[in-house]
């Protein structure tokens, strides 16, 4: 503090003072700096607002040329100051189809990327919360403005998104790289390798955003649900998170094995590699060929069906079917946060139906289906919602309830907001549309939100952020959100949150009880 004494000596000091005052940029006195030092070099971000964004940092080396079907390397060191102002590439993948949101990026192979979004005026260690896109695992990057991190971040966590290679490139399998045996011998599953290399990144750097890399949530939808699925049964995600979030998990049946036959009958991963070239008219047995094909010819690939993309059991990422360590336990003993929308799928048109009723064939048989039709409430209903309790609401209670049985910290959820536009179109939330909710996005939304979803988003981001915090879905001044137990789940409508019993249970039970033993 400054003397009262008001000597010419200390006249000086408070001219100089006021002046220093004046001429300092406000963001040196307001705000953690812009420039961040990482193990690979600086970054300089940008302040908008309360959030500081970092965007398009390289977490692993561009997996191009003689890297491409190899696990991810390590960045290369860059000099001087590198702007992390705009989102690196996206993952190579289709063009988005008519109606899907832009990527916000361009398409390329060099696209291992991510990006961070903290409190301007943080005050850390923050939890860090490491969101994983979802898209099939063949499309999806995390430059979509509906993963925008800021809104987050204003709950007072550290937000990281992340790219991993989709499609061909991410999970690919051909009896020339299991030869070659690259990087000791990791094969197949390389999108879920970026994952790990993105954690790993994270457990590195994050201290210097005020994360703290000893409270990390892996959240993702879709087929980013499906990833932390994976991860949280991989013994090479192990320690590098604390807390789950799955929204929107997926998955039934076995894997393909890289060499053989799964049980089900899927051929092996390798035979399909060759399948798959064939169709474009290669047949070259050597890594180096593979590695020489053009991104035109990668996309020219057969396309992946309603199943997307699948992993294959490698030994190392993924050691068994998800199932198996479902049964058996072994999965992350971390607190749990887990759900579904309200109407994953609407009423599918003929030709979708056609493909979903053929997968779902290998689970169910007539003689099943005719003890499941009363319980739905007749052949109509049934017909409408099985292929979204098939795959995801059903799939995820028993998720839920084998963590549960583990010992760990599980908690539901159902997403059934409507905004009044969206009611105009769906009789239930489609699949992903809570994600601009969860994100605090709402004008990412392809129909128009109001004042009251606006209240439901608020209520949403608060249950993840302090999730992400304590481990517990317990914010202050909100419902209690109770453990899964009994049925139990979290409601978010167009009133908000609310506890209650999951009125779906009955039927979830009853076509668990057929088709979990057979998944």
């Amino acid at each position: 503090a400054f003397s009262t004494h008001t000597g010419p000596l200390m006249n000086h000091r408070r001219t100089w003072a006021v002046l220093l005052l004046v001429t300092l940029p406000m963001a040196a006195l307001a705000a953690p700096r812009e420039v961040i030092k990482l193990d690979t070099g600086r970054v300089q971000g940008v302040t908008t607002g309360d959030v500081q964004s970092f965007k398009g940092i390289p977490f692993a080396a561009p997996p191009v040329g003689a890297l491409r079907w190899r696990a991810p390397q390590q960045a290369a060191p860059w000099p001087g100051v590198r702007a992390a102002t705009t989102f690196g590439n996206a993952c190579l993948q289709p063009a988005p189809r008519p109606g899907e949101a832009a990527l916000g990026a361009p398409v390329s192979e060099d696209c291992l990327y991510l990006n961070v979004w903290r409190p301007k005026n943080a005050r850390g260690p923050l939890p860090v919360m490491v969101w994983i896109y979802g898209g099939a695992l063949t499309r999806g990057a995390s430059s979509l403005a509906v993963y925008d991190g800021a809104a987050l971040a204003r709950r007072g966590v550290v937000l990281v998104s992340i790219n991993y290679r989709v499609g061909y490139p991410g999970f690919f399998s051909h009896p020339a790289l299991s030869r070659e045996a690259a990087d000791g011998g990791k094969l197949s599953n390389y999108g879920l390798m970026d994952q790990v290399a993105a954690l790993e990144w994270v457990q590195r750097n994050i201290r210097a955003f005020g994360g703290d890399p000893s409270r990390v949530t892996i959240f993702g939808q879709s087929a980013g649900a499906f990833s932390v699925q994976l991860l949280m049964m991989s013994p090479k995600a192990k320690d590098l998170f604390q807390r789950a979030i799955v929204h929107s998990g997926y998955y039934r049946g076995s894997f393909p094995r890289l060499a053989e036959t799964a049980p089900d009958g899927k051929r092996s991963a390798e035979q399909d590699g060759v399948e798959l070239m064939k169709a474009i008219g290669v047949t070259a047995d050597s890594a180096a060929a593979l590695r020489s094909l053009t991104s035109a010819q990668i996309l020219a690939l057969p396309d992946h069906g309603v199943s997307g993309g699948i992993p294959a059991i490698d030994g190392q990422y993924v050691i068994e079917d998800m199932w198996t360590s479902m049964r058996k336990g072994r999965m992350a003993p971390v607190p749990l946060m887990v759900g579904a929308t309200s109407q994953e799928t609407p009423r599918l048109p003929p030709a979708i139906q056609t493909s979903f009723r053929a997968i779902m064939a290998k689970f169910l048989t007539p003689a099943d289906d005719a003890k499941l039709i009363p319980i739905y409430g007749g052949q109509e209903a049934y017909d409408f919602l099985l292929s979204s309790d098939f795959t995801f609401a059903a799939m995820l209670r028993s998720y839920a309830n084998y963590h549960l049985a583990n010992g760990h910290p599980t908690y539901r959820y159902r997403f059934a907001a409507l905004s009044d536009e969206a009611a105009k179109k769906f009789e239930g939330l489609p699949h992903s549309g809570e994600l601009p909710y969860v994100f605090g996005t709402l004008e990412s939304s392809p129909w128009k939100m109001t004042e009251r979803d606006r209240a439901v988003s608020s209520a949403a981001m608060d249950y993840w952020a302090e999730f992400a915090r304590s481990g517990r879905p317990a914010p202050e001044g909100r419902p209690a959100w109770p453990s899964a137990a009994d049925d139990q789940i979290m409601l978010f409508d167009n009133d908000g949150a609310k506890p209650m019993k999951d009125d779906r249970a009955l039927r979830y039970q009853a076509l668990a009880e057929i088709v979990d033993p057979r998944s």
